[in-house]
C-alpha cells in the first residue's frame, strides 16, 4: 500500500498544478461597459478567452508566414538577376577573349606565311601559359606537348583551343537562356496573379499601375533632391551604365518592372480584416439596404462588422492616419490614408488608439468597436475609399484571400 501511494502522489501534484495554472489564465470574467448612463456587464467566457487566444496566434503565424515569404521572394528575383549579370559578363569576356586571339591569331598566319619565323609557335605557347591556370591539367599536357611539335602542329593546337573557347562560349549561352527562361515563367505567372488579385476589387490595374509609377518617379526626384532623412547616406554621384536586362533582354526587363508595380499596388490595397478577433459576423452590406432607423431604402457606403464587446480594430495596410475624432452619424472615426487614392474609414468606434499624423503598418490595433453615432449597437462600419469615393469592402476582403 505505501509504495502504490508513492507512485501516485507525484502525478496527483503535477495534475493540480495544471488545473491550478488553467485556472488563473482561464477563468470567469466580465467587462464593464460603462455609457452615460447606465453601467452594463458583460460576461466573457471561458470558451470566448481560449477562441481569442487561438485567434490572436492565428493571425500572429499567418503576419509572420505572409511576410517571410514575401521577403523570400524579393530575395529569389534579386539573386536571379545577380546570376544573370555574371553569366553575362562571363560570356562577354569570354567572346571578347575569343575574337582578340582568333584575330591576332590570323595576323601571325599571314605573317609566317609571308615567311615569318617562330611567331606562330611562341604565340602558341604564350597562350597556352595564360590558360594553364584555368585548366591546368590539360594546359600542362598541351604546354608539354608544344614544346616538341612542328610549326604547323602549334598552328593545329592553337586553333584546337580556338574550338574549345567556341564551345565554352555556346555552354555560357545555354545556362544563361535557360536562366532567362525560368525567369520568365515565374514573372508571368506572379504578373498573371497580380492582376487577377486586382481585377477582383473591380478596379482596373492599368490606372493603378499608372498612379504607382508616377508615385514611385516623384519619390526618387524628392530623394535626388532632398536625401533620405531616415538613414545618413553620401558620397559623390557616379552612374553606372545601364542594366544587362534592359540591353539584352528587354522583354523581361520590362516584365519584372511591372511585376515590381503591381507588387507595390497589391501592397498599398487595404485587402486584410479589419478585426481582430475571429468571432464576428457581418451585419450590413455595401450599397441598398432598408434603413434600421426609418426601415426604407437606402445607401450604405460600407459593411458592418460585429464582434464581442471590446473588439479591437486593426488597420487593413500601411498608411498615414489622416482624421480622428467625432464625424456626424459615424461617430467615434479614424481614416487612414494607403496611398495611391486608398483611404480606408473606421466608424462608430468606442475608443481611438491613434493620433492625426500616425503612421500605422498593416495589422495595427488602431481601434476598439463601439456604438458611437448613428448606431444600434456594438459594431464596426468598415469603408474603402478610392479617389473620395466608396467600393465595396467585400471585393477588397475576398482579393486579400488569395495574396501569398
Amino acid at each position: 500500500m505505501a509504495l502504490q501511494s508513492t507512485g501516485r502522489k507525484p502525478k496527483s501534484r503535477i495534475g493540480k498544478w495544471w488545473g491550478s495554472l488553467f485556472g488563473r489564465l482561464f477563468c470567469k470574467r466580465s467587462i464593464i461597459i460603462i455609457s452615460e448612463h447606465k453601467t452594463q456587464h458583460v460576461p466573457f467566457a471561458i470558451g470566448a478567452q481560449l477562441f481569442a487566444m487561438l485567434g490572436v496566434m492565428a493571425v500572429v503565424g499567418w503576419a509572420s508566414y505572409s511576410s517571410g515569404s514575401y521577403m523570400a521572394a524579393q530575395h529569389v528575383l534579386v539573386e536571379k538577376d545577380r546570376k544573370i549579370a555574371t553569366t553575362t559578363e562571363q560570356n562577354a569576356k569570354v567572346e571578347a577573349e575569343f575574337s582578340l586571339l582568333k584575330r591576332d591569331l590570323m595576323k601571325l598566319a599571314e605573317e609566317e606565311g609571308k615567311g615569318g619565323k617562330g611567331k606562330l609557335g611562341d604565340f602558341a605557347k604564350m597562350v597556352t601559359e595564360q590558360y594553364a591556370q584555368e585548366e591546368n591539367a590539360v594546359g600542362q599536357d598541351f604546354a608539354a606537348g608544344l614544346a616538341e611539335e612542328s610549326a604547323a602542329e602549334k598552328y593545329n593546337a592553337v586553333f584546337a583551343r580556338i574550338d574549345y573557347l567556341e564551345n565554352r562560349v555556346k555552354e555560357l549561352q545555354s545556362t544563361h537562356d535557360q536562366m532567362i527562361a525560368d525567369i520568365r515563367s515565374t514573372t508571368g505567372g506572379k504578373i498573371a496573379e497580380l492582376e487577377q488579385v486586382i481585377a477582383a476589387t473591380g478596379l482596373q490595374t492599368a490606372a493603378l499601375v499608372k498612379k504607382a509609377e508616377i508615385k514611385r518617379k516623384q519619390d526618387e526626384a524628392r530623394h535626388e533632391k532632398y536625401g533620405r532623412i531616415a538613414n545618413g547616406q553620401g558620397g559623390p554621384f557616379e552612374p553606372v551604365r545601364s542594366s544587362i536586362l534592359q540591353d539584352k533582354e528587354t522583354e523581361l526587363y520590362f516584365n519584372l518592372k511591372r511585376l515590381m508595380t503591381l507588387t507595390e499596388v497589391v501592397n498599398t490595397m487595404p485587402l486584410s480584416n479589419p478585426m481582430a478577433s475571429i468571432s464576428y459576423r457581418k451585419t450590413s452590406g455595401f450599397g441598398t439596404r432598408i434603413d434600421p432607423f426609418r426601415g426604407r431604402l437606402a445607401y450604405h457606403s460600407g459593411m458592418d462588422l460585429a464582434g464581442p464587446a471590446g473588439t479591437r480594430i486593426k488597420a487593413t495596410s500601411d498608411g498615414k492616419v489622416t482624421f480622428t475624432g467625432w464625424k456626424g452619424a459615424y461617430g467615434n472615426t479614424v481614416d487612414v490614408d494607403h496611398g495611391l487614392g486608398f483611404v480606408t474609414r473606421y466608424g462608430h468606434l468606442s475608443k481611438i488608439l491613434v493620433k492625426n499624423g500616425q503612421t500605422v503598418k498593416k495589422g495595427d490595433v488602431i481601434a476598439v468597436q463601439g456604438s458611437t453615432g448613428r448606431s444600434t449597437g456594438n459594431h464596426l462600419h468598415y469603408e474603402v475609399r478610392y479617389n473620395n469615393s466608396p467600393l465595396n469592402p467585400s471585393n477588397f476582403l475576398k482579393a486579400g484571400t488569395h495574396v501569398r
